[in-house]
């Protein structure tokens, strides 16, 4: 089976070398390229590659938050980076892989290799990461219409279970995607979302009150005027990551 690739990378002689290496193997073939993180979400949309090579440090929108919008279903991912940072050598073992610039014939044979036995999906790749030390992302991005909606992590205020699908808040407007809370919320910062109830995760810096509607029963008011109700069984960690006084 011939593997179909994209290879994503902000430095032209970068993507330059890895079509180059690409073009000497006979099992994988280089369907595109694409210079930062929203051209990939819109060219892995429009062609379905099997893998995508992801440069790590890109601007705007870096390999690690391009990997969280990609769809479960969607391809494999091998992170390329310039710095053999300790976090990533877990991904000798799992079921992604890296690459280290320069790109080496014989390390791209054993991540090519190792992609073909296992397949990993990119959302588990992206998760892998950030428990690895890789950091929550700063940036989200999800399908909007025809494009990719990009916005700061920062900017959103609350995560809503919509049945099989969750809605991202940001400045008061849904954006739908396909995901759990659970997952969505593995790839945020737990210090900043917090889950108050099975289907609601609020971002703390954008509570403004906490309602009391009855006992031990209060909602929480978010900065862009949405309420999310707190279950009794998370309200008093709430409370306490807010700071909150008898």
């Amino acid at each position: 089976m011939i593997l179909r690739a994209l290879i994503v990378d902000d430095e032209a002689p970068a993507r330059s070398r890895m079509r180059r290496l690409l073009a000497e193997r006979t099992d994988v073939e280089c369907i595109g390229e694409a210079a930062h993180g929203v051209e990939a979400l819109e060219r892995i949309d429009a062609l379905a590659p099997d893998l995508v090579f992801l440069d790590v440090q890109m601007p705007e929108m870096n390999g690690i938050e391009t990997a969280g919008a990609i769809a479960d279903d969607g391809p494999a991912i091998v992170f390329v980076t310039a710095f053999d940072h300790f976090a990533l050598k877990a991904f000798e073992v799992s079921a992604v892989d890296y690459l280290v610039k320069p790109v080496d014939r014989s390390r791209l044979a054993d991540a090519i290799e190792r992609v073909r036995k296992r397949r990993a999906p990119a959302g588990v790749t992206n998760d892998a990461l950030i428990a690895n030390g890789g950091g929550a992302p700063e940036k989200m991005a999800v399908r909007s219409g025809s494009t990719f909606a990009v916005f700061d992590v920062s900017r959103i205020t609350a995560l809503l279970a919509q049945g099989d699908y969750a809605a991202i808040i940001v400045g008061g407007v849904e954006h739908l995607v396909d995901e759990t809370l659970e997952r969505l919320h593995k790839r945020l910062n737990a210090d900043m979302f917090v889950r108050v109830h099975r289907s609601g995760i609020v971002n703390l810096a954008h509570v403004v009150e906490l309602v009391r509607e009855g006992d031990r029963k209060y909602t929480a008011k978010l900065s862009d005027g949405t309420f999310v109700a707190i279950s009794r069984a998370q309200l008093d960690d709430v409370k306490l990551r807010l700071g909150a006084l008898r």
